[in-house]
């Protein structure tokens, strides 16, 4: 009579545990699943955030852009335009535009410091430059 109750217990013994396995493996695939996803939110999240900083950058420069002192000097300088009432005097130095323009750019490249030491030590090549 032991062995049978016994053989029964064991048996609903080996069933239990059965059934536990299969609870806590089937609970702990979802808990990995769960922190898998968590973590996918928290670097989705971090790529809206960058995203939403490009955006708000993107918009500064495109708003800049299109206000009306910009529109407006860009139309100044490159097309010459003036508004109602003004006039435009143009002075002419030697040259044609285009040689002066690169030699704007030659005395833009050069740095403050080259400036300022050919101007104090080397009053020759200040002289060259300043005369482009």
């Amino acid at each position: 009579m032991n062995t049978s109750r016994f053989k029964k217990f064991g048996t609903i013994f080996l069933v239990n545990v059965a059934v536990l396995a299969f609870l806590v493996l089937g609970f702990g695939r979802e808990y990995l699943r769960n922190v898998e996803i968590e973590r996918s939110i928290a670097d989705l999240n971090a790529q809206n955030d960058a995203l939403q900083g490009k955006q708000l950058e993107s918009l500064s420069v495109i708003e800049q852009l299109s206000s009306e002192y910009y529109l407006e000097g860009e139309a100044r300088r490159k097309h010459g335009l003036a508004k109602e009432g003004e006039e435009l005097a143009i002075i002419a130095s030697g040259g044609t535009l285009d040689e002066r323009l690169q030699a704007s750019d030659v005395v833009s490249a050069q740095s403050n410091v080259v400036r300022w030491w050919q101007y104090f030590f080397d009053r020759d090549a200040f002289d060259d430059v300043a005369a482009l």
